[in-house]
């Protein structure tokens, strides 16, 4: 079986899926009739998902969907190709991630603007407006706005990524 998602958890979980690359050599080991190696990216997968403490899937599934959907915007808005495997590209989708479970447990940075949220909005304003775009793609995907404070890491992070850091 094939996994659509092949390239996107390739690039987004390296980590996640050398860890399942060994665990499948390690389990073929032991195996008559080996697994074939599209197994890898069902591993990494629950890998993910273990990180996360969730036991459903679809919540990775669509979390992977969603960073895809970042990384595109932002390549579109500034006209960049992004090598998924550098530092500023890896702390972005590190910080999506942490995002994503703090706004699927209830648990977002504060509501009220912060003195550096404001200076981050007002550092990077093309970033800000940015980031206020992929905080429009998390409402519609995942069902809940994000605060002022989380839409104003998202843009230092997106300010990284367009600065090449």
């Amino acid at each position: 079986m094939e996994y659509p998602l092949r390239a996107e958890v390739t690039h987004l979980y390296p980590d996640e899926v050398e860890q399942a690359r060994r665990i499948l050599q390690a389990v073929n080991a032991e195996l008559e009739q080996p697994l074939p190696a599209s197994e890898e990216i069902a591993l990494a997968l629950h890998l993910v998902n273990a990180g996360m403490a969730s036991g459903d899937l679809t919540f990775t599934y669509r979390m992977t969907g969603v960073i895809h959907q970042m990384v595109a915007v932002i390549e579109a808005e500034y006209a960049l190709e992004l090598e998924h495997d550098t530092v500023s590209v890896g702390r972005f989708i590190t910080h999506l991630r942490y995002l994503f479970v703090r706004v699927a447990q209830h648990k977002q940075l504060t509501s009220d603007a912060s003195p550096i949220g404001a200076a981050i909005r007002g550092t990077y304003p093309e970033a800000t407006a940015v980031a206020e775009r992929l905080a429009g793609i998390i409402e519609l995907r995942l069902g809940d706005e994000l605060t002022a404070d989380e839409v104003s890491y998202l843009a230092l992070h997106v300010a990284r990524i367009a600065e090449g850091r």
